[in-house]
């Protein structure tokens, strides 16, 4: 393949977004490797369009996700739509 030809299959990853029941409610095909946070943004801001008020994500890292969402431009949204972050019972193990 040449360098300058489209990379047809550079595809690196999945991210999902599943609610407790298993049904999956967003995915986000993953172009760059690493743990990028604008995958968890953008699934968050889709959550907030359909979920509507008073919802919760949970997430294993709710603490940095918590913080990283109220500085991002979603911070106002999810601020308005009363949505809470938390953290599952095994993040200290």
């Amino acid at each position: 393949v040449k360098e300058n030809q489209i990379q047809v299959f550079e595809q690196t990853g999945i991210f999902v977004m599943a609610c407790h029941h298993g049904f999956v409610e967003c995915i986000a095909e993953m172009k760059q490797s690493g743990e990028l946070a604008k995958y968890g943004l953008a699934a968050v801001n889709q959550f907030l369009d359909i979920c509507g008020q008073n919802q919760a994500v949970r997430h294993d890292i709710g603490c940095v996700s918590k913080e990283m969402i109220a500085a991002s431009s979603l911070g106002t949204k999810a601020q308005k739509k009363q949505m809470k972050v938390v953290v599952n019972a095994f993040h200290k193990f």
